[in-house]
């Protein structure tokens, strides 16, 4: 079982943290090509002790490389790579940060591999995928009492890789299948294996193992979501996967320049959609993550995985609803997605690597349960009203 730490807020490892991140809080470096945005560091590097440093020659207990962001409530998961093996063969491990929407570090875990996917699960459980490229493992974090379970992936993986994105929708969750055939599908050498899977465990099996069933294949037929045409899939370099506005799994073809969109995913209705990118210029745009604007007023997060540093961007007018943004490693720019088209356009530069992207919705753009409940007996008694008078 990989081990839990909470930082205790009067000891002297909380107090240097707490230093590093509010002395980080200053204008982050990057260059907002639009005028339109706001910048500022929402996370940066912390130390845990005993992290990699007794493990993997020359490497540090200061956590680095983020990646991979989810929101959930009054929380943000990220990802810190720690530079670690990507199929996990140098033993090193990662850490998932737990943290306020405000930034304010609260929590940590360490699990063993390289943290890739983050999902938030039902009852306070996070998913996390290790180890991307084989020898995959999926560990289930307790957020409210810190306890972890450890299940592993098929090995060898049906596509012949191992398991990168998660998301969890409707009940069910969901894993991308990356590094199908170990690196060896391209352009012309079409991946026929499952692209993305659904994902169970059984916590009462020995050893414990996660069970991963093929919902959509690398060349299964779909629809140009831009032009309304037939087409076949090759989704060669699977890797994140995201979450649409309407609620459709969105994955990342990061090589292959394309997004695919699943609708009613492992249903019988299953709908399969795939936009190609592309920048102002004509050329295919290969992206990390997609994230979208949920509501106009609230705080886009990017993280920078060669600077170790996690963004928090803001809209000095307000954000679209429902604008897409992802993160370009082509150009190295968070860029403003047409959806529709698209059409990626560069709107922040200066990113070593531009990674994971997540977004906090303002709250008062979600209602409170209470709010809700009113709203609903509201709607109740004006219909109890109606009736009377028709009576």
């Amino acid at each position: 079982m990989a081990s839990h730490r909470t930082l205790a807020m009067g000891a002297a490892l909380a107090a240097a943290v707490i230093a590093g991140i509010q002395s980080s809080k200053a204008r982050a470096s990057l260059t907002d090509l639009t005028g339109n945005y706001n910048i500022s560091t929402f996370a940066s590097p912390f130390t845990v002790p005993g992290l990699n440093q007794h493990i993997i020659p020359g490497a540090s207990d200061v956590v680095s490389a983020p990646d991979d962001i989810t929101v959930a409530g009054n929380n943000v998961y990220i990802g810190w790579g720690d530079n670690v093996a990507s199929d996990g063969g140098d033993g090193g491990q990662s850490v998932v940060a737990q943290y306020s929407l405000s930034g304010q570090l609260e929590n940590y875990y360490t699990v063993t591999g390289h943290v890739e996917g983050l999902a938030m699960g039902s009852n306070g459980m996070l998913y996390t995928d290790e180890n991307e490229d084989g020898n995959s493992a999926l560990t289930v974090i307790n957020t409210a009492t810190g306890s972890e379970a450890r299940y592993g992936y098929p090995n060898p993986s049906v596509h012949g890789g191992g398991f990168d994105g998660l998301q969890y929708i409707n009940g069910n969750l969901y894993a991308s299948g990356s590094n199908p055939d170990n690196g060896g599908d391209s352009p012309t050498q079409v991946n026929s294996h499952p692209v993305i899977y659904q994902v169970s465990v059984d916590p009462n099996s020995y050893p414990q193992t996660a069970t991963a069933m093929g919902i959509l294949w690398g060349n299964d037929p779909a629809t140009n979501k831009a032009t309304g045409a037939a087409m076949t899939l090759n989704v060669f370099d699977p890797d994140s996967l995201n979450q649409t506005p309407s609620g459709d799994l969105l994955l990342s073809n990061e090589s292959g320049a394309s997004l695919t969109d699943v609708a009613n995913p492992g249903s019988m209705n299953q709908k399969v959609t795939s936009l190609s990118l592309f920048a102002p210029n004509g050329n295919p745009v290969n992206t990390d993550d997609t994230s979208f604007a949920t509501s106009t007023n609230g705080t886009l997060l990017v993280s920078d995985v060669k600077n170790n540093i996690v963004y928090a961007i803001t809209a000095k007018n307000g954000f679209t609803l429902d604008q897409a943004f992802s993160s370009d490693k082509t150009n190295k720019t968070l860029d403003m997605l047409n959806f529709s088209t698209g059409l990626e356009t560069p709107v922040i530069s200066g990113f070593g690597g531009p990674a994971g992207i997540g977004f906090i919705p303002d709250p008062a753009a979600t209602p409170e349960p209470a709010a809700m409940a009113l709203l609903g007996l509201g709607a109740l008694m004006l219909t109890v009203k109606r009736r009377a008078k028709r009576g």
